[in-house]
């Protein structure tokens, strides 16, 4: 009996091993996991443990409580042991807010997640190494790095992309694991084979006669789910298309005066932003222009472009490239170009010059997502918002955060838009599409107005109070606010000046009652230079033009300078003024540097200040 129990004992420890050999987790602590760069000597900097190093190619990781990434490096994970999984990122700030999660970008593997409203950031995916890159300083607190030998993600037979007729798609994955995948938008989910989400993948190709995404992971014999891979494609329907014929149709300048031109017919145009379409028979588009086609009505798939010139010849279809969306192709031995997406508009660059006789533009049976006549962003006070959608389709929308639907004129759900204006009084999410004569939908078109009503407008000539910055900053928390606006206070306590000459304080509406106060944080002196030790005092008045945003949980004023002081915008101290006769004995210089000795009514200079001679 005690044998058999000793071969149970041991037997349940090696499957307890195997399953806790399957994911290791190795946290860095900033206050206690050390590199060598402080803030006095920043550069490369790594820390490593346990197989695992985490580097930043500009920063300081030997700090007293985090890790710095400045903006423009590269924060970049490496394991030596098993690949890495997921990384969890713990920073000071939240958000977009500077310091946060958000600074962090375009990960080289994996994907890349932050919390709007929080500190934390997630990389998700089965790489040895991974970088992602510092569009602003990033501080962070914590790194916990999980490691494992999941399998590989599947593999789908043939790519993601739009497609004119129903296509067939296979799944594949390694050897000695099965697929899980989803169809509806759920990402696919395994526990074990009575607990999972998605449909087990049997072999058979699936037939995709409409646009769908395909989301699917592969599970090994230990259950051990590989990252979820997905690939979306678009089939569309060809309902008819616009051809512009360059002998034909015509914009309005010749080779003699080039410029941004344009032809347009039937809800769709061709422009270039340098060159000329009003030559005999072709357009030419310059090297360094766009070549743009868009349509007002319906979805572009297909755009065929017939150039006077082979491939990568002079003047051939070669010297276009780099669409904004979808993907571009052309003929080495042929004069055509051809584009292929599902967009409302594109353009391409030219490399070199090009010439075009024909466009041939298809459209497919999907309207363009509605338009509004606003940009989102934020607004002060009441704001009239319309909204378009091309000739022959109608517009479904909601304001309550539902997404708009539409089967039939019986069962939809949103508000059919009667064409008048919307009347925006609060903070408010629009989402619209369009839907055509045949009932189909565009795309969900969303644009969120933020409205704020303030005693100022954030303008030199009307500076927000503090008060107006915090109900500001408070309706754009999720991402800060990304333009220079003007703020006025009184300053509070001390200033603190760094060695490069920036100063830091807080200000608030009231001086001998603060309530309600800002920190400002790094900013420069007046007229942007240097800020001075003496400068101002508590008690002064300020107005700040800066940025905004929170550190943490801390309405804060950066970057930015002091605009003004006590109604001051320099140094100088102004002009006086003095009579003629008080300056017997007084050198005395005109505006030109030369002295003068009977000076007359006007402006002078008088050890070194401009005064007034009355």
């Amino acid at each position: 009996m005690n044998k058999i129990l000793r071969y149970l004992f041991i037997a349940f420890m090696s499957v307890l091993a195997l399953h806790m050999s399957a994911q290791k987790v190795v946290t860095f602590d900033a206050s206690v996991d050390k590199g060598t760069c402080t803030t006095e000597n920043p550069g490369e900097d790594e820390v490593s443990k346990e197989g695992v190093t985490i580097a930043v190619s500009n920063g300081c990781m030997n700090l007293a409580e985090h890790y710095r990434c400045y903006a423009g490096a590269d924060f970049t994970i490496t394991s030596t042991e098993s690949n890495i999984l997921k990384v969890e990122i713990t920073c000071t700030a939240k958000g977009q807010s500077k310091n946060g999660p958000g600074g962090f970008a375009d990960p080289t593997a994996g994907t890349y997640e932050y919390e709007a409203n929080g500190q934390g950031g997630t990389w998700i995916g089965n790489d040895a190494s991974f970088s992602m890159s510092a569009s602003k300083q990033v501080r962070i607190t914590k790194v916990v790095v999980t490691l494992g030998d999941a399998p590989k993600a599947p593999v789908f037979s043939i790519p993601e992309g739009v497609y004119f007729e129903p296509q067939t798609v296979a799944l594949s994955a390694e050897e000695g694991t099965f697929i899980i995948y989803t169809l509806n938008g759920e990402d696919p989910d395994y526990t074990d084979d009575s607990n999972y989400t998605g449909i087990k993948y049997d072999g058979t190709p699936l037939i995709i006669s409409e646009t769908t995404t395909i989301a699917a992971i592969a599970v090994d014999a230990k259950g051990t789910t590989s990252n979820i891979v997905s690939a979306t494609y678009t089939v569309v329907t060809i309902q008819g298309g616009v051809t512009f014929d360059a002998s034909a149709d015509k914009g309005t300048h010749t080779s003699s005066d080039p410029g941004e031109d344009q032809v347009a017919k039937e809800g769709v145009s061709v422009t270039v932003s340098n060159g000329c379409m009003n030559l005999t028979n072709q357009y030419r588009c310059y090297a360094g222009a766009d070549f743009t086609v868009s349509s007002t009505g319906t979805k572009i798939v297909k755009v065929e472009i017939t150039c006077t010139a082979n491939g990568d010849e002079q003047y051939g279809p070669g010297c276009l490239s780099d669409p904004t969306t979808g993907t571009y192709t052309f003929e080495t031995d042929g004069k055509t170009g051809t584009w292929i997406g599902n967009a409302d508009s594109f353009s391409l660059s030219a490399t070199r010059q090009v010439r075009i006789t024909k466009v041939v533009v298809s459209l497919s049976d999907t309207p363009v997502e509605p338009s509004f006549s606003m940009e989102q962003g934020m607004y002060f006070g009441l704001q009239k918002v319309t909204m378009s959608s091309g000739t022959g389709n109608f517009i479904i929308y909601t304001v309550n955060g539902d997404t708009p639907t539409y089967t039939d004129d019986s069962n939809f759900t949103g508000i059919k838009y009667d064409g008048t204006e919307l009347t925006i009084t609060e903070t408010t999410t629009i989402k619209a599409i369009a839907v055509n004569s045949k009932g189909k939908s565009s795309g969900v078109a969303t644009a969120t107005y933020s409205i704020v009503n303030t005693e100022g407008h954030g303008t030199v000539e009307s500076p927000f109070t503090v008060a107006d910055a915090l109900v500001v900053l408070n309706a754009l928390s999720d991402v800060g606010v990304s333009t220079n606006y003007y703020t006025k206070g009184y300053v509070i306590g001390d200033i603190t000046v760094s060695e490069d000459g920036r100063a830091s304080f807080q200000i608030s509406d009231k001086a001998d009652a603060p309530t309600g106060m800002m920190n400002v944080y790094m900013v420069n002196g007046l007229e942007e230079g240097v800020y001075t030790e003496g400068d101002m005092k508590a008690g002064d008045e300020v107005v700040i033009c800066s940025m905004m945003m929170y550190f943490g949980t801390s309405p804060e004023l950066y970057p930015g300078y002091i605009y003004s002081i006590n109604g001051k915008t320099s140094k100088t101290t102004g002009i006086q003024t003095i009579t003629a006769e008080k300056l017997k004995n007084t050198a005395v210089y005109n505006m030109q540097g030369i002295r003068v000795d009977n000076p007359q009514k006007g402006l002078y200079i008088i050890n070194g200040k401009k005064v007034v001679v009355k």
